[in-house]
């Protein structure tokens, strides 16, 4: 009788992974077009100063398809061997070495300006309307003041921070919890077995 209702709720257990494991259908909208219309989009990661380093995700709101090349561009330079990340997102990597020069994933690079600074992503999405999705970020880069009497001081920098994007975690780390009570559960009656025997 308790085998049969620890393997019951195993089973019920291991239903709710894979429910939480499976994607959604996604609606018949016909042929190949993707049912997601936002192709691009934008957003703002904050200020920096010179010598800080951060990172930028990129996360459009049709996502990158994972391990595919993505197209991306710091103030117009392109950047290569950037791929998507199996959460549908690319890194970017900055250094911002001097008020004209940035420093992109340590190898490349590429001019900076005081003020708004540009990183772009383009790249293949199985989601998107079209097949390709692409993301903007801007950030400033405050440089040093002029020095003399009414000059403005620097706002502070946000730096060594990923943009928050809406990426959402909980579905994983429901995941992991409920494969952390199925294993548990087969300890239990693994030993309880191994006893009555």
């Amino acid at each position: 009788m308790r085998r049969t209702q620890a393997m019951a709720v195993l089973v019920v257990l291991l239903t709710g992974v894979l429910l939480l494991v499976a994607p959604a259908a996604p609606a018949q909208t016909g042929y190949p077009p993707g049912p997601c219309t936002t192709v691009t989009g934008s957003q703002h990661v904050g200020s920096v100063n010179i010598g800080d380093r951060f990172v930028v995700q990129l996360a459009p709101t049709c996502l990158f398809t994972p391990g595919i090349p993505v197209t991306v561009t710091v103030n117009g330079v392109d950047i290569p061997g950037k791929t998507a990340e199996s959460g549908g997102f690319v890194l970017v990597d900055i250094t911002v070495v001097s008020a004209t020069q940035l420093s992109i994933d340590d190898p490349v690079l590429t001019p900076a300006f005081c003020g708004t600074n540009t990183v772009t992503a383009s790249g293949a999405s199985r989601t998107a309307r079209g097949g390709v999705s692409t993301q903007t970020a801007t950030f400033t880069l405050n440089c040093p003041p002029a020095s003399g009497p009414g000059t403005a001081g620097v706002a502070t920098p946000i730096a060594g921070r990923l943009s928050l994007t809406g990426a959402n975690t909980m579905r994983f780390v429901a995941m992991a919890l409920t494969l952390m009570v199925a294993g548990s559960l087969a300890l239990v009656i693994t030993r309880r077995r191994r006893a009555t025997a």
